[in-house]
Parts: structure tokens; sequence; C-alpha cells
């Protein structure tokens, strides 16, 4: 038994939606191929975090984007991105955005800013 309930965890342990063929969502523990996301938004701890999550979904959609929006709340991943602040908006693997709520109209401001066709 180890001390303190402290252990590696198996695969078994960690479900992925990756291997039923999906591919990586939101929800997802693995977090492997989140070089490809067009769209990523860094935070899942608070409420500004969720709220932003969610405009940018929207502005996805309604921009005509058939591309998955992830919502990346892993410290580590996080850090890779050089934010400190979240909730953080990273378009074609760069910060646009951080440290505030993101509005629909922001995020759709952003996206065309970043020069992202559908």
């Amino acid at each position: 038994m180890p001390l303190f309930n402290f252990r590696k965890k198996s695969e078994k342990d960690t479900p992925c939606c990756c291997d039923s063929g999906q591919g990586v969502t939101a929800t997802c523990s693995c977090i492997s191929g989140i070089e490809k996301a067009r769209f990523i938004v860094l935070g899942a701890c608070c409420q500004k975090s969720t709220d932003t999550f969610s405009n940018v979904k929207q502005a996805v959609a309604e921009m005509g984007f058939t591309d998955e929006v992830l919502n990346v709340g892993d410290a580590v991943e996080i850090a890779k991105y050089g934010v400190m602040q979240t909730p953080a908006l990273v378009i074609n693997s760069k910060v646009v955005a951080f440290g505030k709520l993101i509005k629909v109209d922001e995020a759709k401001k952003l996206i065309e800013k970043a020069g992202v066709k559908a």
C-alpha cells in the first residue's frame, strides 16, 4: 500500500477519448494532439475560464468553422504557452489574449486578426 495514497496512475485510471476514435475533446484527460488544434482556451478552474470557453465556442460556430475548441486546464500545458493568467485564447499555437474574460464579439475579432479562414 503506497504511503499517502500516492501512486502512478495506470492507463485504466485515466480514461481517454482517443481510444474510442473520437479524437481529443474538451473533457479528454489526454492532451496529445493539442499542437494540431487551431482554437484552444487555456484555463478551466474559474467561472471566467468557463465563460470564455463557451464564448469562443459560440464565436467559432457563428463564423462557420467546423473545428473543435479545446479547453485545457492542465497547469503544465498552460505553462508551455508562457501564460501566467487564465483564461487565455490560443489561435494557431499563438497566445492572442490572456488574463480576462473574452466575449463572443472579442473572440471573433481576435480570430479575424489572426487571419484564420474557415
